[in-house]
């Protein structure tokens, strides 16, 4: 049983081991949900990241209104673990998923996005069929051209058409200004982010200006959460990743710290200057930020083989020595987490928390 570890020293813990460091990680839940709060601004974190209830309800305690989910598998994960207002920010299209969706809104207070009418119609008909009332959202595009209805008059529309559905609740709107990820951090940048969020602002006010009420106009990532969440209008932000403190939203201003790290073992010395450990890219994927050494001089960035991890160091020494531990800062969490089944909570060295990553592998 994993709860036996509870309490020992994290060196008992068998390799590669998820950790989180839970004095920095508790300080960056409480900084994230001040700083949405103080620019009078809701928080409605995004758990694609951690997948993980507990952590949601650590959230939920520190003052956020409910959780964001990126598949329906997830939202039934946090739904069967009590928490009850969930905001699915994707498309829920296709008989299968709208039907799943349906009996979820039986057990929880759960809006999807939507940004055509045909989604419309099949939600509406599964909510009918299966005695239940969906709540919807309008994801708009402003600026990242990926999902989402044009602003103004065409998402104007869509609203007016859900309004008419008897099985559905009309929400209000939501976007991601993810398009500002890509763009240097400075003025330019952050005038994107209030550009896209007053775009999506100015939409709501439309719909409400024939005279449909508007409840959420959901936005904001940790990238882009401290200036999204103060866009006078927008009323929630989805920040989520935050709360690891991963160096990508480090880079892009987010005052959290570092507290997640992948803890390895050293398999193999084959030279004075090289360490392979038993971590590669089925522990942690490099793709969007590669993962750093922890402690170490290093002379070039990790290399990730399926299942080891290489590292070049500047200066050749003998240590650390096979079967020895060395942890890997994690670069981008989102990248990382869902392959692992549990995160281990460490505090001054001792396993206080096993957290199951309950909603890992729910793609669908």
């Amino acid at each position: 049983m994993l709860t036996s570890l509870v309490g020992l020293p994290v060196s008992e813990l068998d390799t590669p081991a998820l950790l989180i460091d839970l004095d920095p990680f508790e300080r960056n839940i409480t900084a994230m949900a001040a700083d949405i709060a103080a620019r009078n601004c809701a928080w409605r974190p995004h758990t694609k990241v951690h997948k993980t209830p507990a952590i949601a309800h650590n959230q939920i305690a520190a003052g956020a209104i409910g959780v964001a989910c990126a598949k329906v598998g997830e939202a039934e994960v946090m739904a069967a673990a009590g928490i009850r207002d969930i905001l699915i920010a994707n498309q829920i299209v296709g008989p299968i998923k709208t039907r799943r969706l349906a009996q979820l809104c039986h057990h929880a207070d759960v809006i999807t996005s939507v940004d055509a009418v045909e989604n419309v119609r099949e939600l509406d008909a599964a909510a009918r069929e299966h005695g239940s009332r969906i709540g919807v959202a309008i994801e708009v595009n402003t600026g990242m051209h990926r999902s989402g209805t044009e602003a103004g008059a065409p998402t104007v529309a869509l609203a007016q058409k859900i309004a008419g559905c008897d099985g559905l609740r009309f929400a209000g709107v939501m976007a991601w200004e993810g398009q500002a990820m890509s763009m240097t951090p400075g003025p330019e940048r952050e005038q994107e982010i209030v550009r896209a969020c007053r775009s999506l602002v100015e939409t709501a006010e439309a719909i409400r200006a024939v005279g449909i009420p508007v409840e959420i106009v959901s936005a904001g990532g940790t990238g882009t959460y401290l200036t999204s969440a103060a866009v006078e209008g927008i009323t929630e932000v989805q920040a989520g990743g935050g709360i690891f403190g991963d160096q990508i939203y480090r880079d892009f201003g987010a005052r959290v710290e570092p507290a997640l790290t992948l803890m390895t073992q050293v398999v193999s010395r084959p030279t004075s200057d090289r360490i392979v450990v038993d971590a590669g890219r089925k522990s942690i994927d490099p793709g969007l930020r590669p993962p750093t050494v922890k402690g170490i001089a290093t002379s070039q960035p990790i290399a990730l083989s399926a299942e080891h991890g290489k590292i070049i160091l500047d200066t050749p020494c003998d240590t650390p020595r096979a079967g020895e531990r060395i942890e890997f800062w994690v670069g981008f969490g989102d990248q990382c987490n869902h392959l692992h089944e549990h995160f281990y909570g460490i505090r001054n060295g001792i396993v206080e928390a096993i957290w199951p990553i309950a909603a890992r592998g729910r793609l669908q």
